[in-house]
């Protein structure tokens, strides 16, 4: 398994696409829909560039971990907290209970104090989907969010 993220200690992206590969290429499918459920929630640390130039990368470090932790206490069941790149952070959750399991983590996310921070969206896997367009997905929806001010 990759190492942790130094700065957050959520897994890294090597890790994240380990497990979106074995989820959508050996898992059980789900029994009504004959497919594999992936929800995944992404969160986008908004400011983060700013906060590194103007205050340094201490503080953007400290920016990232406070988002880090929010999304983990947001995310009870998940499968995986990771890092995606510089300001993307996401949780991935599997099985019957995915797509309801990562709107209650959106929810919570959306309801907490650190809102003007954070902006989070989530997306849905299934198989026949690759770990590189589920990635690819999850960019375009929060590339789609940063021109609307707010969340999907």
């Amino acid at each position: 398994m990759p190492p942790l993220d130094y700065v957050t200690g959520l897994e890294s992206r090597g890790a994240l696409e380990l497990l979106l590969s074995e989820c959508l290429e050996g898992s059980q499918p789900h029994p009504e829909t004959s497919r594999v459920l992936l929800a995944v929630v992404i969160v986008d640390v908004v400011g983060l560039k700013a906060v590194n130039e103007q205050h340094g990368f201490l503080a953007g470090d400290s920016m990232l971990r406070t988002a880090a932790d929010s999304l983990r206490r947001a995310s009870e069941r998940t499968r995986l907290l990771a890092r995606l790149g510089g300001d993307e952070l996401v949780a991935v959750f599997s099985g019957p209970t995915a797509e309801a399991d990562a709107r209650k983590a959106v929810a919570i996310l959306r309801n907490k104090s650190l809102k003007p921070l954070l902006r989070s969206t989530m997306t849905i896997a299934a198989s026949p989907d690759s770990p590189s367009a589920l990635i690819d997905r999850l960019y375009a929806s929060v590339r789609g969010q940063s021109g609307q001010g707010g969340e999907e």
